[in-house]
C-alpha cells in the first residue's frame, strides 16, 4: 500500500514539476509527432497512430466503423505482409470513498494496467486478419482479445466483410482522458460474429450479427438472433472551412449482451429480448475536439439484473460529454462530465473529471487525472490516477 501510494505521487510529482517548467520550454519540434492525439485510428492501416490511446485497451476492430476520410493507396504487396506492434500502460492511483452514511476508506495502487500486442497479416490487398492478445489489471493471465479477417473496404472498393472475435460499434467509446467513460463500462460489447459494411468518405454503415451468450428461454442463440445496425455521417473538414464532425447512431436488439450486463442476468436467460439504442457526435476544430454521446437500455423485468433491487424495473441510461484542448504543442487538456439513470451503487448518477497529458515523443505519453463522483445513494468517491503510456 505505502508503495504504490509513492509511485502515485512520484509520477504526480513528475507530471507536476514538467507543468511547472512550462509547456513551451518542453515542447517538442514539429516534425516529432504534431499536437496532441486521438485515440481512433484513421485510414487503412490499424497501427498508424499519432501517439498511444490514454484511455485503456484500443480494438482494432472498432476502428472500421469510421470512414475513411484520406485516400489510401493500394499496398504494392510482393507476398504476405506481417506487422506486430502494441502499447504498455503502467497506472498508479489514490481513491478515496464516503459511504452514504459518511464513513469514509482509502485505497491506492500501483499497476501494469494494459499490455497487448497486435498482430497483422496482410497476404492480400483485399485481405487481412489481427491477432490481439491483452492482459489487464485484474486478469491473472493474456486473453486473446480480438481475433477476426476482414474483407474488402479498400480505397476502390469501401464495402467489407468481417468475422471472427471482435467489438461491434454498440457505441462512439472515444475518450482523451485515462479513465473509461461510464457508457463503455456498461455498454461496451465483446462478441464472436460477422460484420458486412460500407465505409466512404462521407458515411458508414454496418450491419452485424452476433453470438450472445444472454438470450431468451428456449432459444438456441442463432447468429441472426442478435444483431446490430449502425450508422455514421462525416462531415470532412474541407466542407467546413476546418471543422470536422461525425455524428451516427446505433439499435442492437438484445443490449444485455454487453460484458457489464450479461454479468448481472441471471443464468443468462431473460424473459424477452432487451433492445438499446445510442447517439453520438465528435467535432473538431483547430486546438479543441469535442466528443458527446447518450445510450439507452430498454426495460429489464424485476429480478433479471442483479445490481438492481428485487423489485425493480430497470431501464439504464448513460452519457458522456467530453472537451479536449490541445494548449501548447503536445500538451492536451480534457474534461469530461457523465452519468446515467438506474445504475444504483454500481456506477456514480453524475462524474466529473479533469486530466492533462503530455506526450514529449510520438508513442510516448505521461497523463494526470482526478475523477469525482456521485452516487444516487448519497455516496461518493475521489479519484486520482497518473499513467505513463507506450507504444511499440
Amino acid at each position: 500500500m505505502r508503495a504504490a501510494r509513492r509511485a502515485a505521487l512520484l509520477l504526480g510529482l513528475i507530471l507536476l514539476l514538467l507543468l511547472a517548467v512550462g509547456p513551451a520550454a518542453l515542447a517538442q519540434p514539429e516534425e516529432s509527432g504534431g499536437p496532441g492525439w486521438r485515440n481512433a485510428v484513421p485510414g487503412e492501416e490499424w497501427s498508424e497512430v499519432e501517439g498511444p490511446p490514454t484511455s485503456g485497451s484500443f480494438k482494432a476492430s472498432r476502428a472500421l466503423e469510421a470512414p475513411t476520410v484520406v485516400e489510401w493507396p493500394e499496398p504494392a504487396l510482393q507476398g504476405p505482409f506481417w506487422k506486430i506492434w502494441g502499447q504498455l500502460q503502467f497506472e498508479a492511483s489514490y481513491q478515496k470513498d464516503k459511504d452514504a452514511a459518511g464513513a469514509t476508506s482509502h485505497s491506492d495502487q500501483a499497476v501494469l494496467a494494459t499490455a497487448e500486442v497486435f498482430l497483422e497479416l496482410t497476404p492480400l490487398p483485399f485481405t487481412r486478419g489481427l491477432l490481439h492478445f491483452l492482459h489487464q489489471d485484474g486478469n491473472s493471465g493474456v486473453d486473446l482479445d480480438e481475433g477476426f479477417v476482414v474483407l474488402g473496404r479498400t480505397p476502390k472498393f469501401p464495402g467489407y466483410l468481417m468475422g471472427g472475435r471482435l467489438y461491434p460499434a454498440v457505441g462512439l467509446f472515444e475518450s482523451f482522458m485515462i479513465s473509461d467513460g461510464i457508457t463503455k463500462e456498461l455498454f461496451e460489447t465483446q462478441a464472436s460474429g460477422l460484420e458486412a459494411g460500407w465505409s466512404s468518405q462521407w458515411y458508414s454503415f454496418s450491419l452485424t450479427g452476433i453470438n450472445a451468450p444472454v438470450r431468451e428461454p428456449g432459444d438456441s442463440g442463432g447468429l441472426l438472433a442478435n444483431y446490430l445496425v449502425r450508422a455514421d455521417l462525416v462531415l470532412p473538414k474541407e466542407a467546413l472551412g476546418g471543422l470536422e464532425m461525425r455524428v451516427g447512431g446505433s439499435y442492437t436488439n438484445n443490449i444485455a449482451a454487453s460484458d457489464f450486463l450479461q454479468e448481472q442476468v441471471p443464468n443468462q436467460r431473460l424473459s424477452s429480448l432487451v433492445a438499446g439504442w445510442s447517439l453520438s457526435a465528435s467535432a473538431q476544430y483547430k486546438h479543441f475536439s469535442l466528443l458527446a454521446e447518450y445510450m439507452r437500455a430498454g426495460t429489464f423485468e424485476p429480478g433479471e439484473l442483479q445490481y438492481a433491487p428485487p423489485d425493480s424495473r430497470p431501464q439504464p441510461w448513460a452519457f458522456s460529454l467530453e472537451l479536449a484542448w490541445v494548449f501548447a504543442e503536445d500538451w492536451v487538456l480534457s474534461g469530461r462530465w457523465e452519468g446515467g439513470g438506474d445504475l444504483y451503487s454500481e456506477f456514480p448518477q453524475r462524474q466529473y473529471g479533469l486530466s492533462v497529458s503530455w506526450q514529449p515523443m510520438k508513442y510516448l505519453a505521461l497523463a494526470l487525472e482526478y475523477q469525482r463522483g456521485y452516487f444516487s445513494d448519497g455516496a461518493e468517491s475521489d479519484l486520482v490516477t497518473t499513467q505513463l503510456s507506450l507504444m511499440f
